[in-house]
C-alpha cells in the first residue's frame, strides 16, 4: 500500500473497516457485521456506533448529508456533506464531491474528496477527482485520476485569488512624495 501521511502505527490503529459487498454476504453475517463490528468479548464496551447502510437498489438525486457513519452500496447524483465517516462500498457509486471526517472509497467516485482526517482508497475503489486530506492512502490496484492536496485546506481556500491591483508608485525611504504619488498611495483619484 502506498501510504501518504501515515505512520505504521497509526495505520494498524485506524477504525476504519473494508466493507465487503453486502449483496454477496448471508442475510445474517451482512446485519451482523454492521451492527456488531470486530470486538473481542475481551474488551470493555465502547459505545454504540451508529451507521447508516444504503443499499445497492439506492439511486439517489441530490444534496445528502448525516451526522452518523454511513456505508454506500448504491447510486448517488450529487454532493455528500458528512461529519463523520463515508465508505463508498464495492457496488457504491457517487458522481458528485464528498465532505467528511473519513473518506474510504472501495467502490467509485467522480468528483473531489474532502476528508477532515484522511482518505483512503483501496485496492477496488475508482477516483476521477481531487482528494484533499491531512492523510491520504491508496492502496496498489486502486485507480486514481486527480490531484492531492495534504496541505490541510479546501479547495475553496486554496484556489487563487486574484485582485486587480491599483499602480502605486515607486516609494523609496527617505524620499517626499508628491501631492499626486501621495494620492495614489493613499488610495485617493
Amino acid at each position: 500500500m502506498r501510504s501518504f501521511g501515515f505512520d505504521q502505527r497509526q495505520e494498524s490503529t485506524t477504525d476504519t473497516v473494508r466493507v465487503p459487498s453486502l449483496s454477496s454476504m448471508p442475510l445474517s453475517q451482512a446485519s451482523s457485521s454492521v451492527s456488531s463490528g470486530a470486538e473481542s468479548p475481551s474488551k470493555p464496551a465502547a459505545p454504540e456506533r451508529k451507521v447508516a447502510v444504503l443499499g445497492p437498489t439506492l439511486r439517489f438525486k441530490g444534496e445528502l448529508s448525516a451526522e452518523e457513519d454511513f456505508i454506500l452500496q448504491g447510486r448517488i447524483e450529487g454532493s455528500i456533506t458528512h461529519t463523520q465517516s463515508v465508505t463508498i462500498g464495492t457496488d457504491g457509486s457517487v458522481i458528485g464531491n464528498i465532505h467528511a471526517r473519513v473518506v474510504v472509497v472501495d467502490g467509485s467516485v467522480e468528483g473531489d474528496l474532502h476528508g477532515v482526517e484522511s482518505v483512503v482508497v483501496h485496492e477496488t475503489g475508482r477516483v476521477a477527482g481531487n482528494i484533499f486530506a491531512p492523510r491520504v492512502g491508496l492502496v496498489e490496484g486502486a485507480v486514481f485520476n486527480g490531484r492531492v492536496d495534504m496541505s490541510g485546506t479546501s479547495a475553496a481556500q486554496s484556489a487563487p485569488v486574484v485582485k486587480k491591483r491599483a499602480e502605486s508608485p515607486t516609494i523609496t525611504p527617505g524620499q517626499p512624495l508628491s501631492a499626486e504619488e501621495t494620492e495614489k498611495v493613499l488610495g485617493g483619484k
